[in-house]
């Protein structure tokens, strides 16, 4: 009763192995005749380019800057004037995961990283700390949720 309902594992191994013949016979197909394949993607890929013009030389004037600025420039210049033990630490550590992952950060993200970073550990141990201690008693609902929801903003639980 139970091999009726599910395939057999003989049928779905042959099929697999047909699948593969045909795949690997394409793929000799378009390796021993790569013109025709080249034409087909064409024919995919007809769309037309814009050329978009470059904005030039970068003059020094910081009010353009931002043209020319891309996530590697912007990540640099922030994180290389953190000063100080525990922000240039930091700025030291991110700066390598940049380097070594090769993806920089956008100013929107590494604002809020830093904000995050650089908020007070106390306050937010301190709000943790109080939500492990939260209890409703004779609190009415709304309150709770609400005041709930206020430490876990501020501990950053979310």
């Amino acid at each position: 009763m139970l091999s009726q309902s599910q395939p057999d594992v003989n049928t779905l191994l042959h099929n697999m192995h047909a699948q593969i013949l045909a795949l690997t016979t394409q793929l000799t197909e378009l390796q021993a005749n790569p013109t025709a394949a080249a034409r087909s993607v064409e024919k995919k890929f007809n769309k037309k380019v814009e050329v978009v013009a470059g904005p030039g030389t970068f003059e020094g004037d910081r009010a353009n800057w931002d043209v020319f600025a891309d996530d590697f420039e912007v990540a640099t210049a922030v994180l290389s004037r953190l000063k100080g033990p525990v922000a240039g630490q930091y700025a030291q550590v991110r700066m390598q995961e940049c380097y070594t992952m090769g993806v920089w950060p956008v100013w929107d993200d590494l604002k809020v990283e830093i904000k995050k970073y650089s908020k007070p550990q106390a306050e937010r141990d301190w709000a943790r700390q109080q939500i492990c201690t939260f209890k409703q008693g004779n609190m009415r609902t709304d309150d709770f949720v609400t005041r709930f929801l206020a430490l876990s903003i501020q501990g950053e639980v979310f």
